[in-house]
């Protein structure tokens, strides 16, 4: 198997352990030298990083401060990077429609017009209150988005009347969570009150008030009767005789459309600024998906190349602990080179920290010893490739080198496009990533079939 490489840092690495193994038929304690050079290796990893790991973390607040004219502007400028730097890494991509859509955004910021959505699991119940709202007022420059659930058109909704008919479900808090992260105005109108007697309406209200409070006021939650109630009424004479009849109270959603009121014309600037900046962040989204496809392109090829050096590296060395010295070696300046295709551009030193932190984290989940155990098990299945001592060590090597390499790959897809290189490095965001890439690796038939893939690259 030959495999160039053009890599000094990495030919030394790869030449170290090449040292130590010939200087191992010399003196049995240079193993021992060895396995100090792989502990100091992963030492590295938690030298540089290791302290953020336990720093305190600052508690998440779910209050969101509302939204600027500078903000939006941003979210809109933002979209244009995204745009200019896919069409400076692949100037063929056509994105004519993006940029359609991104230019269109400053002039909605003086359009009037904002959509109005009931969400519910009752489609009768938003039915009714659709009616009644359109019935009882004229709204102006109003959209009507409420014909189904999914989350795309739930982003489209400027002012949301979550319609609920007892105290909210683990699910719809959630979605209320989400359209506040999206800086969407939220309504809650607890619905059907009929069904409770006085003292259950209001628990079931101040339960709802209780938990929303962070991002909800209390007058935004609203008892309501969307429908109308019928009513028996009994009426006692003199001699104790009684008639009865029934009644039709009509429906009772006063106080919702009176706050539909306020909020439409005291915060109507800031559910159209909302509205554009969710829309530059949809493009942006977009954009960086598009941008990530093509640097995925460039990347894979290249962790590829690094998982075959590593194959080899491990095959002409059969001491287990300088192939971790030399796959640990190879996987520094992969974390190198595939920061340049992200643009987070880490220094040798970043990327030997990164590779240690790797090595730490798959020991610490097991990986290594999962992964050689599999593919050694696969591999006696098969008397003639199970000869090859070096084998095990080698597809070994190779296929945690991949998981590495798809790991930063799908860290660095998630980071925020043209960062700078000393941004601080979230170790478990990256190990959440090993984990889940491991786990999609793992199953038997992938696993056979990179283990005949890799057999024919070391004859």
């Amino acid at each position: 198997m030959r495999v160039k490489v053009k890599k000094p840092i990495l030919v030394a690495g790869i030449a170290i352990s090449f040292l130590l193994w010939l200087g191992e038929s010399l003196h049995e304690e240079v193993i021992a030298i060895g396995e100090w050079g792989v502990v100091s290796l992963m030492a590295i990893g938690t030298g540089v990083w290791w302290w953020q790991e336990k720093q305190p973390q600052k508690p998440i607040s779910q209050t969101i401060s509302p939204l600027t004219i500078t903000e939006v502007n941003q979210a809109i400028a933002d979209g244009q990077k995204i745009l200019k730097i896919v069409k400076q890494e692949n100037p063929k991509y056509n994105l004519s429609s993006l940029e359609t859509q991104l230019g269109k955004l400053p002039e909605k910021l003086n359009n009037q017009a904002v959509s109005l959505g009931l969400i519910g699991n009752s489609i009768p119940e938003k039915s009714s209150l659709k009616q009644l709202l359109n019935k009882e007022k004229n709204y102006i420059n109003i959209q009507w988005l409420e014909e189904d659930n999914t989350e795309k058109t739930h982003q489209r909704i400027d002012l949301i009347i979550f319609l609920v008919s007892t105290d909210l479900t683990q699910s719809q808090w959630q979605t209320i969570q989400q359209c506040h992260r999206n800086h969407q105005r939220c309504l809650i109108s607890l619905n059907q009150l009929e069904q409770y007697n006085l003292e259950e309406q209001e628990i079931i209200l101040q339960q709802i008030k209780q938990r929303v409070q962070t991002i909800i006021p209390p007058h935004d939650v609203i008892p309501i009767n969307s429908s109308p109630k019928t009513l028996k009424v009994r009426q006692y004479k003199e001699d104790n005789s009684y008639q009865e009849w029934t009644e039709i109270q009509p429906p009772q959603i006063v106080s919702l459309t009176s706050r539909l009121d306020s909020i439409l014309s005291q915060e109507r600037e800031q559910l159209i600024w909302g509205k554009v900046w969710r829309e530059a962040q949809d493009i942006k989204q977009q954009g960086k998906e598009i941008l990530n496809a093509i640097r995925r392109d460039r990347a894979l090829p290249m962790m590829e190349k690094y998982q075959w050096i590593a194959a080899a590296a491990a095959f002409a060395n059969p001491v287990s602990s300088l192939d971790l010295l030399a796959t640990a070696a190879i996987n520094a300046q992969m974390v190198v080179d595939l920061s340049g295709i992200y643009q987070q551009k880490f220094t040798l030193s970043q990327g030997q920290a990164v590779s240690g932190t790797i090595g730490k984290l798959m020991i610490k989940l097991g990986l290594v010893e999962l992964s050689t155990h599999a593919i050694s098990s696969l591999l006696k299945s098969n008397a003639i490739t199970y000869v090859a001592g070096g084998a095990t060590q080698a597809i070994s090597a190779a296929y945690l080198t991949r998981v590495a390499g798809l790991s930063l790959i799908e860290y660095f897809q998630e980071q925020e496009i043209n960062s700078h290189s000393d941004q601080s490095f979230n170790i478990e965001q990256l190990s959440t990533k090993i984990k889940q890439v491991f786990e999609q690796t793992r199953r038997t038939e992938i696993l056979q079939g990179f283990v005949k893939q890799t057999l024919p690259k070391l004859s």
